[in-house]
């Protein structure tokens, strides 16, 4: 255990953004299957009504028992439009990312975004960047058997739930997956074969996303080794 906790702390210092599951990467709304996680979380224009400069500010946290101690900081995401004149009419943003600014002050950018939110590219890609760390796997195989799941038609994978921002109720939708449930190479995933995926997405909220994060139980079922969460804080102009 002490093993795998000194593999996974120094992950918090390494970003590496590259390809993300389904369709974030193309940042484009076509080829989803109905009935998909994927449907769900991509399937509607997350930066549809942001005005043309705009900051969003996630709250990020990192605990479970495989951390000596509770890690929180924040994530920044400060959009700026497209000029049409540069980008032949083409709609979207840059989007420079400030990770821990807090901590470590990490910084990103600027990524181009039109439909989905980056805060989705940079948590995937975490995510893989940990999976690999503390499995000893690929990035690649992790990323895609993310994508599999993501594209297989699950109906009960959404649910729709209140969410309470900016001081008012909100409805959103809840999507869930666990994409190793069924891998084959469970057993050499140990713990992180039973990780569960979260993603709550409201068009009632700036940037379409309220909430992205992960969580890997214990084995014997007692108590969470890793849960990370990112959650919209707030807006700033």
């Amino acid at each position: 255990m002490r093993t795998w906790r000194r593999r996974l702390l120094p992950v918090l210092a390494i970003l590496a953004l590259v390809a993300a599951p389904a369709h974030a990467a193309g940042d484009g709304l076509e080829g989803l299957v109905a009935g998909s996680p994927a449907a769900g979380i991509y399937g509607t224009d997350h930066l549809a009504g942001l005005p043309d400069k705009t900051v969003l500010v996630f709250d990020y946290h990192f605990e479970g028992t495989m951390m000596e101690q509770p890690f929180d900081d924040d994530v920044v995401l400060d959009f700026t439009r497209h000029s049409a004149a540069d980008t032949g009419g083409a709609r979207g943003y840059d989007v420079a990312a400030t990770l821990f600014p807090r901590t470590r002050n990490l910084q990103i950018g600027p990524l181009s975004a039109a439909a989905v939110n980056p805060i989705l590219l940079i948590f995937f890609q975490r995510d893989a960047t940990q999976l690999s760390n503390g499995t000893g796997g690929s990035q690649h195989y992790f990323r895609n058997a993310i994508r599999r799941v993501l594209q297989t038609p699950d109906p009960d994978s959404v649910k729709p739930i209140s969410i309470r921002f900016d001081g008012k109720d909100r409805a959103a939708s809840e999507i869930t997956f666990r994409p190793f449930a069924d891998d084959p190479n469970r057993a050499r995933l140990r713990e992180f074969a039973d990780k569960s995926y979260h993603v709550i997405i409201s068009d009632e909220v700036p940037g379409g996303v309220y909430e992205v994060g992960a969580e890997t139980p214990a084995g014997d079922g007692q108590g969470v080794l890793l849960r990370e969460t990112y959650r919209l804080r707030e807006v700033r102009k």
